[in-house]
């Protein structure tokens, strides 16, 4: 109980799992106590937390997967909503601060913290590790370097903002030189280069934005995938209540020039409520449903619930995520927080010795296996979130306990799974690479990985306890149990199982005749209605063979309802070698020991059939022992073995 009450609390005290795709998160209180956390993908799940770091502070910009957070007695920390590091910042200055950056993560050299200050002529940044905050006054450098500025000493006051809008795209700091506001032909955009103690560069560049006016207009500029956009939408009115239009621009480096923007197919915009408390940000997308869209919100009563959605291609506006389960919210502050999206060197995994998941009736254990600083290859850095989902998706079992044992990033996009639900829900389960299992000893099933000879065991349900594998197909095993009542006849009980999700499917008693189990099969996955296993078996007396099959499978079977058929075929020339009949295009085939094919098609009419095809002829007449037949990709192949298992 205390350690379900410890998970709990863990739970509340730390952010949701990453997903792809930002949070929108809503403050209950203006002290940020407690959050809500609501999902773009999925607008009915929404989780409440209470995050000691959050608590009485203010987001002030969300760059590189890191958070900048200042409490109201000006103590800023950088926080990681994956990792939960919280990186402390120097006490700064009292100041009225509106745009914020970090020039890199704070794992790269030479990371930078930005505040750019409301109406005054200066920058505040400080280093990781220094002690104080650095003020740089970057007037001069503007008088200097931009030959357009003409504004009287005296009229200094009085300008709104000399820098905003600052933005890191392809390692090179951006912002807006906006001498008169939002003048109509004024902003301009400028480099910011070399921040140090002595000073800054300003490099002007020949590239304006776009007139913000009228009041009712708002500019979002933007780094998306190493280029530069702006996002103009126009409201109806002040209110803000209502959109009117939207558009979007990408900066032309060549020829200084903004190009509409027609279609993003592989990528999405977000924008924020209020400018003033955060900035505007795109993401690489890969879910056509979520890309070639801007997200935003609007002001109002119950709109704020609501996630608005711009289809930049047909020019539409929609309603994204309507979030009808939140609480009634008195007073709520509304930000985006955006995980980081590639994989740092500075999520750390300690080393991995070896690791257990826990399955309802046995255990999977993996061998020894050291991970140390996965994360700082440059292959695993190039990964974005959505697509390292999209690799989770498709793994199963030991595969996906390494997957998520690999980092702490892919620990968090492959969360916990039952795998005894999960496999049932694999819609093919022949297009998973193949292991080779067998059983070890009475009670344990063994795997191997044929790639890396990776070794996994798990224990056997006790019914199975002693039982051998017949035949295998989309991850069932047919296992035949010696019935310790009756082993002196020499009987024996037949079950389906899946190893994976431990479902076990007893197969009906043939009451005639035990099965001897030399040519058996099955047509699909036992718990489809079509399942029909078959037993070839040849009498010894004459050149007949038998033909049993039976498709009752299921827990409760009536000892009195002959579950199993059975037909004789006359046929002196084909033999069976010990192999599984393959079932392929509605029909099972053989491969007898002169690598001869036969065809045994079951009709529902009950005149069931056996051919023996007299093409293709065996590609071995001579010299191999054992021969397979085995089905890929739609075709079929034949394997042959010589005696001393040296040629195939």
């Amino acid at each position: 109980m205390k350690k379900k009450s410890a998970a709990k609390y863990e739970e509340q005290h730390r952010p949701p799992p990453p997903e792809p795709y930002p949070w929108l998160v809503y403050s209950t209180d203006k002290h940020n106590r407690r959050q809500i956390f609501c999902s773009i993908s999925n607008p009915n799940e929404t989780y409440i937390r209470k995050i000691p770091e959050l608590q009485n502070r203010k987001l002030w910009a969300n760059c590189h997967g890191w958070c900048l957070y200042c409490h109201r007695d000006f103590c800023p920390i950088l926080w990681n909503p994956v990792t939960m590091e919280e990186i402390k910042l120097p006490s700064m200055p009292k100041a009225d601060i509106g745009d914020c950056i970090l020039t890199s993560p704070p794992s790269e050299p030479g990371c930078k913290v930005v505040l750019f200050v409301v109406r005054m002529r200066y920058i505040l940044y400080c280093e990781l590790g220094d002690e104080e905050w650095t003020e740089l006054c970057y007037y001069d450098e503007l008088k200097r370097t931009i030959d357009l500025v003409r504004i009287l000493e005296e009229s200094m006051p009085t300008v709104p903002n000399l820098l905003i809008s600052p933005v890191c795209c392809d390692g090179n700091l951006y912002a807006v030189w906006s001498p008169l506001g939002d003048c109509e032909h004024g902003r301009r955009l400028v480099k910011i280069h070399d921040i140090q103690r002595g000073g800054l560069k300003i490099e002007p560049l020949n590239v304006f934005l776009r007139s913000a006016r009228p009041t009712t207009k708002q500019v979002h500029l933007m780094e998306s995938c190493g280029d530069l956009f702006t996002v103009e939408i126009q409201y109806k009115d002040e209110s803000f209540t209502g959109v009117l239009a939207i558009g979007i621009y990408r900066l032309n480096f060549s020829n200084k020039e903004w190009v509409q923007v027609e279609t993003a197919k592989d990528r999405a915009f977000f924008l924020p409520l209020n400018t003033l408390e955060q900035q505007a940000f795109s993401i690489h997308v890969i879910n056509p449903d979520v890309a070639n869209r801007v997200y935003f919100t609007l002001y109002g009563d119950d709109t704020y619930k609501k996630l608005y959605s711009y289809n930049i291609e047909d020019g539409t506006i929609s309603i994204s995520s309507p979030f009808l389960n939140l609480p009634r919210l008195q007073r709520s502050c509304l930000v985006w927080i955006m995980p980081l999206l590639r994989l740092t060197n500075t999520l750390k995994e300690d080393e991995h010795k070896s690791y257990t998941e826990e399955q309802e009736s046995g255990k999977v254990y993996g061998r020894e296996n050291d991970l140390k600083d996965v994360e700082s290859t440059n292959d695993l850095a190039a990964f974005h979130l959505d697509m390292v989902k999209l690799i989770a998706e498709r793994l199963i079992s030991v595969d996906y306990l390494h997957f998520r044992a690999t980092c702490k990033i892919f620990h968090s996009a492959a969360p916990p799974i039952q795998w005894r639900i999960a496999m049932e829900k694999v819609e093919n389960p022949s297009l998973l690479s193949p292991w080779l299992v067998f059983f070890e000893n009475e009670s344990v099933c063994a795997f191997i990985d044929p790639k890396h000879g990776d070794k996994y065991i798990i224990n056997l349900p006790q019914v199975l306890k002693g039982g051998i594998i017949c035949g295998s197909k989309d991850g069932w095993l047919l296992v035949a149990v010696a019935e310790k009542s009756r082993f002196f006849l020499g009987e024996n009980l037949t079950f389906f199982f899946n190893p994976f999700t431990q479902a076990i499917l007893p197969l009906a008693e043939n009451m005639d005749r035990a099965l001897d189990f030399s040519c058996i099969g099955f047509s699909s996955s036992p718990p489809s209605s079509e399942c029909v296993v078959v037993n070839l078996s040849k009498r010894e007396s004459d050149a007949k063979f038998v033909l049993e099959y039976s498709s009752s499978l299921g827990q409760d079977l009536d000892l009195d309802i002959e579950h199993w058929h059975e037909n004789e075929f006359n046929d002196a020339d084909f033999s069976f070698n010990n192999n599984s009949p393959i079932f392929y295009r509605g029909a099972f085939y053989c491969l007898g020991q002169k690598g001869n094919l036969g065809i045994l098609k079951l009709n529902d009419d009950g005149e069931n059939t056996w051919e023996v095809l007299t093409k293709p002829k065996s590609p071995c007449m001579s010299g191999f022992d054992q021969n397979y037949l085995v089905e890929c990709d739609g075709e079929l192949f034949s394997v042959f073995v010589d005696a001393v298992q040296q040629d195939i």
